[in-house]
């Protein structure tokens, strides 16, 4: 089965995003723990529940991401728009 590049590149950016999500949320909980060893309140139940929904988003979207890829017969042009 053949998956057209946009599809894959649609997919790629959608990875990178939800990564990149991941990450800010995970940033502002490790810096709420930070805080509240100095006496702050502690990160809520919403900071947490967000950083989990965002971190299986990013999953799931990596596991299509790779399940795309494979789709994808692997030649040397198509090696090298990966690289890019």
């Amino acid at each position: 089965m053949n998956v057209p590049m946009p599809v894959q590149a649609t997919a790629a950016c959608a990875a990178i995003t939800a990564t990149r999500l991941r990450e800010a949320a995970q940033a502002q909980i490790v810096r709420s723990f930070r805080a509240h060893l100095g006496g702050a309140p502690q990160p809520s139940d919403e900071q947490l529940i967000l950083f989990a929904r965002l971190a299986v988003s990013e999953m799931r979207l990596q596991r299509r991401l790779l399940a795309s890829a494979s789709a994808v017969p692997q030649d040397a042009d198509t090696a090298l728009v990966w690289e890019r």
